[in-house]
């Protein structure tokens, strides 16, 4: 079932132009039912869809279209992104903002929140210098077994899903994909062909509740690493400060710590202080080498024009030397506007050349992202399945 909702962005004070940019967020609320008598389980979706719309000066309705995103698992809650700054000539742009709440799951918190796109290129906020350099300070070596995480995969790409049925359709078209993920710690009933990542999505009790039964049951099945909290850079999805991330994060992971390779949380591409790569900086010290923080892996998101896309690899490299030059992952990326199909014929081959980066999902196997209907891939779909 799908609704449509708006949401508004607060306008920045002090500037003449004002823009309002709707974020676009899903929610897809998983339920097992414990007393069906064929044990399997029933998953309910609800999914919100929000599409962004932008509003310059006088009133006048930007004419890019706006994306329609969708996140899964809980109703969307009320606080809005953070205001962007305007800035002169068209800057690499900021990340999107993504949004998922806690509803008490019966179960198991099921999570995954595709993004919306960022706000048109003229409002965007060119990274900070912080952002696309090394630190030193972010440097340490935080734990974990080495980073390893290459090795144990049969391919870099992957799979973001929320419906497992999708999923399993469209890994049996991409030869090339051979792990997925849902932004959460329960596959449903994902093909065993495609190895499961868990996720801890944030640190509330509606996604720690369940998380050591799911992480240790996907390690048993060869789980080939484990994934963090999701954007604690984004005031819209996981929210926490870098040291209260690294000490919930030594909390839930330092257990798996040799077992399986563990990522650091993952971030946006935003250029905003404290947030995207600066944020990454700030938890690796926070983490300072500790073996109760092992951060085999750094996991990165990445949203904004085609036109823009080697900034995705800028963005890679400045998180690849953040993370103390651990491996990274790409799990989210995706152009806001532009020719998908082009977009990714461009990127792959540069993506699965890159040493350092072990795994990456394109956002996301869905309708009208990756799929056409629930049986039919699109044709970014083809393009990304075949290439």
């Amino acid at each position: 079932m799908y609704t449509k909702n708006l949401v508004a962005l607060a306008a920045v004070a002090g500037l003449a132009e004002q823009a309002l940019a709707f974020n676009s967020h899903r929610h897809l609320h998983r339920a097992a039912d414990a007393a069906a008598a064929d044990k399997r389980d029933m998953v309910t979706h609800w999914v919100t869809v929000y599409e962004t719309a932008f509003v310059t000066e006088g009133g006048k309705q930007d004419s890019k279209p706006a994306a329609t995103n969708y996140v899964v698992n809980n109703a969307p809650p009320a606080p809005s992104p953070a205001p962007q700054k305007a800035a002169p000539p068209p800057p690499p742009p900021a990340a999107p903002t993504t949004l998922l709440t806690s509803a008490k799951p019966v179960v198991n918190a099921q999570v995954s929140h595709p993004p919306p796109p960022p706000p048109p290129v003229k409002e965007q906020v060119a990274p900070t210098p912080a952002a696309a350099s090394p630190s030193k300070a972010a440097a340490p070596s935080a734990g974990g077994n080495g980073g390893s995480s290459k090795s144990s995969l049969t391919s870099k790409r992957g799979i973001a899903y929320n419906d497992p049925g999708m999923a399993n359709i469209f890994g049996g078209t991409c030869k090339a994909c051979s792990w997925a993920y849902n932004w959460g710690s329960n596959p449903g009933s994902l093909n065993k062909n495609l190895n499961f990542i868990p996720t801890l999505w944030g640190d509330r009790p509606a996604f720690t509740a369940n998380w050591d039964a799911d992480a240790e049951k996907a390690i048993a099945n060869g789980a080939k690493a484990l994934f963090s909290f999701n954007e604690c850079d984004n005031g819209g999805q996981a929210n926490m400060p870098p040291t209260t991330a690294a000490a919930a994060h030594a909390k839930y992971m330092s257990k798996y710590a040799g077992r399986v390779p563990i990522g650091a949380p993952s971030i946006t591409n935003s250029g905003n202080p404290h947030e995207g790569v600066e944020w990454l900086k700030e938890f690796m010290a926070a983490c300072d080498g500790s073996s109760k923080c092992p951060v085999d892996f750094c996991n990165v998101h990445w949203y904004s024009p085609a036109e823009y896309a080697d900034t995705l690899f800028t963005h890679l490299e400045a998180a690849h030397k953040a993370c103390g030059g651990r491996p990274l992952w790409l799990t989210e990326f995706a152009p806001t506007a532009g020719d998908e199909g082009s977009f990714l014929k461009k990127v792959i081959p540069k993506l699965e050349s890159l040493d350092y980066l072990h795994g990456y999902s394109y956002f996301m196997v869905a309708n009208d992202k990756l799929m056409s209907s629930a049986t039919s891939l699109s044709s970014p779909g083809q393009v990304y399945a075949a290439v």
